[in-house]
């Protein structure tokens, strides 16, 4: 039996032989075959080769980050930047405090004139609608306008000259001022005909929301205010709008009486910060000398250099004194920094002092401010006061022990740069005081828009992949896999556009009905925010997890099916108690992979998410995501053609790339891994 099998094997081998050699295809020596073999095996080696390429490229830009982050962590402290900045974060944090109890106040004193104040931004939104929708024509009248007053000036300057009057040219302007006169009036009746076509449409309302809360007699008297001030007879409002500001100023007076402590509390607050914020801003000015002392320092062997390398360049000897003069006046010698600090140290008791009253009278300030509110917002706004005010304690108690024992040359370890940058919660670059790279805010905002996009898409595409591959008949089949796929070919660029002009407004106008306002952040202020990039992300992502989850369904064995229905289970049993829970690693990978579909997103999140720069309050609970924010690929895209070669900004754009290229890393190897268990059942 075996020599049958071995005589197969080699009458095969002669017959592939005999095959090859008839065709008699050979590329330098090599066998059609091996061709094939090695232009696979190379692609695949050169595609490693890239990989490794990139890695490298990426280390290289961002090598040097934390070092040079470092030296200007260590100018930051030496130049006394950063007790500076302590004192700054306990203003910040006051600031804070009166701002949210200052938003509390107006709510309460604007609730009692809701009515009228509505119908006074329905007059606006409708006007500015209005003037938009007839833009061409209010132009051409504009023009009109202006060369009626050119000819009228020409008329006048015509008239006082002296010497005779020249009959003709008065005759010509005449004629003209008046074919102007007459075009005036026609353009007058064409524009007053297209705002009356347009005040009679739904446009005027549809733009901005200016009809959100009017009854329909109030919005019968705006148009007739909008129509007479689109074509005033004098530059005075229309008697409804005047009479509807008397009463929006006369109910909001009377409520401020009846808040009158509130107020006063407000300004003793605002007025009990003042000492502090003086003292910091000397300590500020004095801070920045250091700083430019230190960066003198620096770059003083480069202008030197830079001197001596022009006066070699240079056959004019007296230009050529001239720049080794300049060069000689580089002074490279470490400025006295303890000096320099001296005035701070000196401040350190006045701090203590103007530290110990301030808190004292937050305290009381804040005890003073009241303990509810009529209104949502008011409510919610003082619950702020309330948190910021613990933050404020925080931080009085935490920076007390580091003014006392700061020194300008207390050491600084290469990790602290390390734990600034992976937790600093601020990014803020080309700054006159300090460049701080902090990957926090980043890293929230890519996190918060991932998340809600998995949350979205998961359920609708493992869904509809499950219905798909085994509920679906053909015919349902043919259409709706090609559809979900066809979504992956659309531009991310173009889903952005579409998310700022339709998707993003569409949002906001939805969330300003009455019977939504249960929904965390509804309201929404913005129409770039954290919720409209995590939906357009959920629907790029939908393809990705819907392709490789129906990928794992049809990697379960028949047999488990069949042998589900042949014991007496429904399709459904069968489906949700045997088919998925089998291919669940699969899925589990199909939605990893989904989320490094995500997280790598440039275009739709920088168009969509806001781009602020800030960790999102999360003070709103969940409302988090009405909030605008920023994102690790989004600033990369945004700032890396606009900063210099080799510069620091440029290496921590580097490093945030390094951080997105290890997440992405580990999610898809980690998927892998899943799908390699997969193989396996």
């Amino acid at each position: 039996m075996s020599d049958s099998n071995a005589d197969t094997q080699k009458g095969s081998s002669d017959f592939e032989k005999r095959i090859f050699q008839r065709k008699g295809f050979t590329f330098f020596g090599l066998g059609l075959q091996d061709v094939i073999r090695y232009f696979f095996g190379g692609n695949a080696s050169l595609a490693i080769i890239i990989l490794i390429l990139i890695c490298f490229f990426l280390a290289k830009e961002a090598a040097m980050f934390f070092p040079d982050h470092h030296r200007g962590l260590k100018a930051y402290r030496s130049a006394g930047q950063e007790f500076v900045d302590y004192i700054g974060q306990e203003i910040e944090q006051h600031t804070r405090i009166y701002s949210s109890a200052n938003i509390a106040y107006f709510a309460e004193v604007n609730r009692t004139s809701l009515e009228e104040d509505a119908i006074l931004r329905a007059q606006r939104a409708v006007l500015a609608n209005v003037e938009s929708l007839t833009a061409r024509s209010w132009k051409e009248l504009e023009r009109g306008l202006d060369n009626l007053e050119d000819a009228q000036e020409d008329l006048d300057d015509l008239k006082e000259s002296e010497g005779a009057l020249d009959a003709s040219a008065l005759s010509k302007l005449t004629k003209d001022i008046a074919q102007l006169e007459a075009k005036i009036v026609t353009v007058r009746a064409k524009l007053k005909k297209e705002v009356t076509v347009v005040l009679g449409s739904e446009k005027a309302w549809d733009l901005g929301g200016g009809g959100i809360g009017i009854s329909s007699g109030a919005r019968a008297k705006v148009l007739d205010a909008v129509l007479f001030e689109a074509f005033p007879d004098s530059k005075e409002d229309h008697p409804f709008i005047v009479e509807t500001k008397a009463a929006s100023r006369a109910k909001k007076g009377l409520e401020a009486e009846k808040l009158a402590g509130f107020k006063d509390t407000l300004k003793a607050l605002q007025s009990a910060v003042r000492p502090m914020k003086d003292l910091h801003s000397d300590l500020k000015k004095i801070a920045l000398e250091s700083r430019k002392e230190i960066n003198s320092l620096e770059t003083a062997p480069a202008r030197r250099d830079a001197w001596l390398a022009g006066a070699e360049s240079t056959d004019d000897p007296a230009e050529k004194a001239r720049m080794l003069a300049r060069a000689g006046e580089v002074v490279i010698a470490a400025p006295d920094l303890s000096a320099l600090n001296a005035p701070i140290y000196s401040s350190v008791d006045e701090h203590r002092t103007l530290l110990a009253t301030l808190q004292a009278e937050v305290e009381r300030l804040h005890k003073d401010l009241p303990d509810g509110a009529e209104t949502e917002s008011g409510r919610k706004n003082l619950k702020k006061a309330d948190h910021y005010y613990g933050e404020f304690v925080t931080t009085v108690r935490e920076n007390r022990d580091k003014i006392q024992g700061w020194r300008h040359d207390k050491s600084l370890g290469l990790m602290a740069s390390v734990g600034a940058f992976l937790m600093g919660k601020d990014w803020v670059t080309n700054s006159s005081w300090h460049d701080f790279y902090g990957l926090l805010p980043l890293f929230t905002g890519s996190f918060l828009i991932s998340i809600i996009a998995l949350v979205v898409a998961v359920p609708f595409a493992v869904s509809a992949a499950v219905y798909v591959n085994q509920l679906a008949n053909r015919r349902e089949q043919t259409f709706i896999k090609p559809a979900i796929e066809f979504i992956g070919a659309i531009p991310s660029v173009v889903l952005g556009f579409f998310g700022i002009l339709v998707f993003g407004e569409t949002l906001r106008m939805v969330s300003q009905l009455e019977y939504l306002q249960w929904i965390p952040g509804f309201p929404m202020a913005e129409r770039l925010t954290i919720l409209n990039a995590g939906l357009l992300l959920a629907f790029m992502a939908v393809p990705t997890i819907f392709t490789l989850t129906e990928d794992a369904l049809n990697n379960v064995p028949r047999a488990l099916a069949e042998n589900s229905l042949a014991m007496g289970a429904t399709k459904l049993q069968t489906v949700f108690r045997v088919i998925v829970p089998t291919a669940i690693s699969g899925i589990i990978a199909a939605v990893l992979l989904g989320f490094g579909r995500i997280i790598g997103e440039t275009m739709v999140v920088l168009l969509v998410a806001g781009n602020k720069i800030k960790i999102p309050d999360f003070t709103e609970g969940l409302g988090v995501i009405a909030q605008p924010a920023h994102t690790m690929t989004g600033i990369i895209a945004q700032e890396l053609g606009e900063v210099d070669n080799g510069s620091l900004h440029w290496r921590a754009l580097f490093m945030v790339g390094v951080i997105l290229f290890v997440i992405s890393l580990g999610v898809n190897f980690t998927a892998q891994q899943i799908l390699k268990k997969l193989q396996k059942i």
